[in-house]
């Protein structure tokens, strides 16, 4: 166990060395695909690149190390080489995780400047009875995530793609039900005439979207007190070993100095871990299901 650190730091500064200092040559470039592909690279940067994340092998390994880098101190601090596997699992988890909570904020700000889009939306319509203009006008008017939204609906037009795909592709990007719904009662007014029946409905799918809004809002709110409840929990949980480490064999301490001590702190930080992942995981909402 006393080689194991000095084992595992050397490896570790060797993989900084080869992966961010050494010259490009195609030994390192296979070496960090390899890595890349060992640490799920490619899939995180796609599921990043639905939230709007464009995130770089750079910034990806920056995550990694910060996270191994961070277990390798700690280890030194408490003179535990297991902590160092508890880092590399960070570093295995830590991007998912960071990413999940990057996407959960884009999507709970498109929700929340949808209802706002509608009404303005609806507005112009009144306005001008034209899609494209209501659009154009729109994206004046509007901040993100919805003007983007706006460019990207003109954008598909302004490339001689019909209205109907126009909206369709508005709806994929948006991915949300009631969303639909609204894209849908417009497309109709768009064939039958922007009758006030029409506008109607439309007021309407936006009232639908704004209740939803609500009650997610009321549930994050009740989502928030329980991840507080959770971290109190996990930190009072730490107290029994602070506590316990006062008793001594000897001379040792008997989670610092002792190797049935050093298993144990080791199996409390990665249950730490994994309640934290999982807790964040099953107390946020999953809107990907609205």
């Amino acid at each position: 166990m006393l080689l194991l650190p000095p084992v595992l730091v050397l490896s570790w500064l060797g993989l900084v060395y080869w992966l961010f200092i050494k010259k490009n040559n195609d030994d390192k470039l296979n070496i960090r695909h390899r890595l890349n592909r060992l640490m799920g690279y490619h899939n995180i940067s796609a599921y990043a690149g639905t939230a709007g994340w464009n995130i770089t092998s750079r910034e990806f390994w920056g995550i990694v190390i910060f996270a191994v880098t961070t277990g390798l101190l700690l280890s030194a601090a408490f003179r535990n080489p297991l902590i160092i596997l508890a880092g590399i699992l960070a570093g295995y988890y830590l991007p998912r995780f960071m990413i999940r909570r990057y996407r959960k904020r884009q999507q709970t700000a498109l929700l929340t400047a949808i209802p706002d889009f509608g009404r303005i939306l609806t507005a112009r319509l009144v306005d001008h009875h034209s899609i494209v203009r209501a659009f154009e006008i729109i994206q004046n008017d509007v901040s993100e995530p919805v003007k983007t939204l706006a460019a990207d609906f003109l954008k598909d037009t302004g490339v001689g793609m019909g209205i109907e795909q126009a909206l369709e592709n508005l709806k994929a990007r948006v991915a949300f039900r009631k969303f639909d719904i609204l894209v849908e009662t417009l497309l109709i007014a768009h064939h039958e005439g922007y009758s006030s029946e029409a506008l109607r409905a439309m007021e309407k799918a936006v009232e639908a979207i704004e209740n939803d809004i609500k009650a997610v809002e009321i549930l994050e709110i009740t989502s928030a007190k329980k991840k507080k409840e959770l971290i109190y929990i996990v930190l009072a949980s730490w107290a029994f070993p602070v506590i316990l480490s006062f008793m001594n064999t000897g001379n040792a301490n008997v989670y610092l100095d002792t190797v049935p001590g050093k298993i144990l702190m080791f199996s409390y930080l990665v249950s730490t871990l994994f309640v934290l992942i999982k807790g964040e995981e099953y107390l946020s909402l999953r809107l990907d299901e609205l």
